[in-house]
């Protein structure tokens, strides 16, 4: 079951939050109501709350990777609809590059730190992936055209 190709494709990872995404703007959800903050905050509740039940009730090994779980149905949703309209002192361009640097080089830097023994691995993987997308973020002005 947890064989990459099988689950990680586009009819189980992109189609349900592409479809969720489409219902959002074409019913005008965002418009219509938006999600409070102690509701967004019970709902990544319920996203750790499944991520313990599938390592500690049912005992899923720790060292493969669970990423696609039921509450984030919920979770994405509303959290994209609570964020929407927060008014945000920086332009979309650098968002987006941060975005486009995060998605490109987390590949490569999941294989380095995670195939090695190192303790705080999730810490260390953090933080080279924030400095690796602002460094590339930063080469991406002097050079156009990178990301």
């Amino acid at each position: 079951m947890n064989f990459f190709p099988t689950y990680r494709n586009f009819l189980f990872v992109c189609f349900p939050f592409l479809g969720i995404g489409f219902l959002i703007k074409k019913l005008q959800i965002d418009i219509k109501q938006k999600p409070s903050l102690l509701f967004v905050m019970a709902v990544m509740g319920l996203v750790v709350f499944e991520a313990f039940l599938n390592y500690k009730v049912f005992k899923l090994n720790q060292n493969e990777s669970i990423d696609l779980l039921f509450s984030l149905l919920i979770a994405c949703p509303a959290m994209f609809l609570y964020c929407k309209n927060l008014p945000m002192k920086t332009d979309s361009k650098i968002l987006a590059s941060i975005s486009t640097a995060i998605y490109l080089i987390h590949p490569l830097l999941m294989n380095l730190i995670y195939t090695s023994q190192m303790r705080f691995r999730n810490l260390i993987f953090l933080g080279a992936l924030a400095s690796a997308s602002l460094l590339l973020v930063f080469i991406n002005k002097k050079v156009k055209y990178l990301l």
